[in-house]
């Protein structure tokens, strides 16, 4: 069976360059791995059931979706992130993610806002007012979905495809991505971090049907005591031997600063994660 007979569906969904177009609004509201909600809301059980109870997560889900990624951000700051693309398989560009931490409550818990590329690549997402969640892995790996359905199906004929590569990302965070020690610089300053790295698509049996990208690997280095948490996400598609990568990302955090309220812009859309006081 190939991916797309695998992944009927009636209902579309939109394929974008790296937000070249808008998303629907509501999409981003899912868990991009399908897993838990990170955060509650008023709505939901304040108490895990018996089969909740049970889960058992793996250190890199652990890592990059189950944590308190804010516990660091004390007073009101923005981290600014650089983004680079760039390979041989098609043009590349250059852009900044800016997220904003307005306000720091008594319980720990922030009021935020982020502002994912600029121009017509952003992708505009609401200010919350209570979240431990630093929303640029979500929207990262959402828009990296997105990208392999664009790069594996040129005639836009499967909208559907990326929900296949979301699973395998999910299935390689549960059962083959590896966490190393590592320690990382920033600021003058040197933390101690751990490093993800998993490759979705290397076994995977369906990889016929998009061997071009197949050895797409992943890294995101994370490190607690960061403000902001999340240090760096690297992608890359190897080329042939000898040459360079056909496809390469990075996203890493290039400065924190004290956040200004007198230049602070609304942020609009669907997606920070929120949680209830």
């Amino acid at each position: 069976m190939t991916i797309d007979a695998a992944l009927a569906s009636n209902r579309p969904s939109p394929v974008v360059h790296r937000f070249g177009t808008a998303l629907r609004a509501g999409w981003l509201g899912l868990l991009i791995l399908g897993g838990p909600v990170l955060a509650q809301t008023a709505d939901s059980p304040q108490a895990p059931t018996e089969t909740q109870a049970e889960v058992q997560f793996s250190e890199a889900e652990n890592l990059l979706w189950m944590t308190d990624q804010l516990r660091a951000v004390t007073t009101p700051s923005v981290i600014t992130y650089s983004f680079v693309k760039d390979g041989s398989y098609e043009e590349g560009f250059e852009d900044s993610i800016e997220f904003t931490i307005s306000k720091v409550h008594a319980d720990g818990m922030k009021a935020a806002s982020i502002q994912f590329f600029t121009g017509q690549r952003n992708f505009p997402v609401p200010a919350v007012d209570s979240t431990d969640v630093n929303p640029v892995l979500k929207v990262y790996f959402q828009g990296d979905v997105y990208e392999m359905n664009r790069l594996t199906d040129p005639d836009g004929k499967s909208k559907e495809r990326w929900r296949y590569f979301q699973r395998r990302i999910k299935f390689a965070l549960a059962e083959a991505a590896k966490v190393t020690p590592t320690e990382i610089e920033f600021d003058g300053k040197k933390y101690e971090a751990k490093e993800i790295f998993f490759e979705p698509y290397v076994n995977d049996p369906k990889r016929a049907q998009f061997e071009k990208f197949a050895t797409k690997r992943y890294t995101v280095v994370v490190a607690d005591d960061l403000p902001g948490y999340v240090y760096e996400v690297r992608t890359e598609v190897p080329g042939e031997e000898g040459a360079g990568p056909l496809l390469r990302e990075r996203l890493r955090i290039r400065s924190v600063a004290p956040f200004d309220p007198d230049s602070a812009t609304p942020s609009r859309g669907a997606g920070i994660e929120q949680k209830s006081k």
